[in-house]
């Protein structure tokens, strides 16, 4: 078995050996352009005179919820709440109820296994 050398490779032709012809030029890039002026906006308007300011169309404020940060008892973990001002309602808790629920069944139940194993019950016959 011979292997041949790279010097007996003849040259592909046309366009990348698929026999389509030779590849057209490709034509030249354009050079950058002028852009147009940027776009202003006013956002300095004023109302007409004859239009009140009850009549006007105006969103509604929204008003952002109090942040309180708390200790829960039965986990001790650090939760966050958001509570809306106007009903004292949470709004956003992390963690959520759920999951501080799940950690303070998990904890109880570690310690109940933990106290089970501490005093072994000996049973004689």
């Amino acid at each position: 078995m011979s292997i041949s050398s790279i010097t007996s490779v003849s040259a592909v032709q046309g366009s990348l050996g698929t026999g389509m012809g030779p590849v057209p030029p490709v034509p030249p890039v354009p050079g950058p352009t002028r852009l147009g002026p940027a776009v202003t906006f006013d956002i300095h308007t004023t109302a007409p005179e004859d239009e009140s300011p009850e009549t006007r169309d105006v969103p509604p404020v929204e008003v952002a919820p109090d942040a309180r940060i708390r200790i829960d008892q039965d986990t001790r973990t650090v939760v966050y709440q958001e509570v809306d001002p106007s009903s004292g309602d949470v709004v956003i808790q992390l963690p959520d109820p759920v999951v501080l629920k799940a950690r303070a069944y998990a904890d109880r139940a570690a310690a109940a296994e933990a106290s089970t194993e501490a005093h072994p019950v000996d049973r004689t016959a």
